[in-house]
């Protein structure tokens, strides 16, 4: 190998670790973005739930955007199952004219 190649090696194998080691921090800041966000969302959906079952009812347009936020939480963020009983119960209640917001 001569002087070239080897400068070459060690330039092309530093690069190739410094764009690894970019991507994974990368993915690790997107997880923990992600992470935090889907349990603000868990908490705040679980927080509306218990309101509206204590309350009794639901407007319809409340109602619309809970199912909005459940679907992103469990589809888009890949949260569990825990949400779906309290939803259930929601989506029982009785649901009245749209609210005025």
């Amino acid at each position: 190998m001569d002087a070239t190649q080897i400068i070459v090696a060690v330039i092309g194998s530093g690069l190739l670790s410094t764009l690894i080691n970019r991507l994974f921090d990368y993915w690790d800041k997107q997880n923990g973005t992600q992470n935090g966000i889907r349990v603000i969302l868990k908490d705040r959906i679980r927080f509306l739930c218990t309101r509206y079952i204590e309350q009794g009812w639901i407007y319809e347009d409340e109602l619309e955007d809970l199912v909005k936020m459940h679907e992103c939480y469990h589809k888009a963020l890949h949260g569990n199952g825990y949400l779906d009983g309290l939803m259930n119960r929601v989506q029982n209640l009785e649901i009245r004219g749209i609210g005025i917001k």
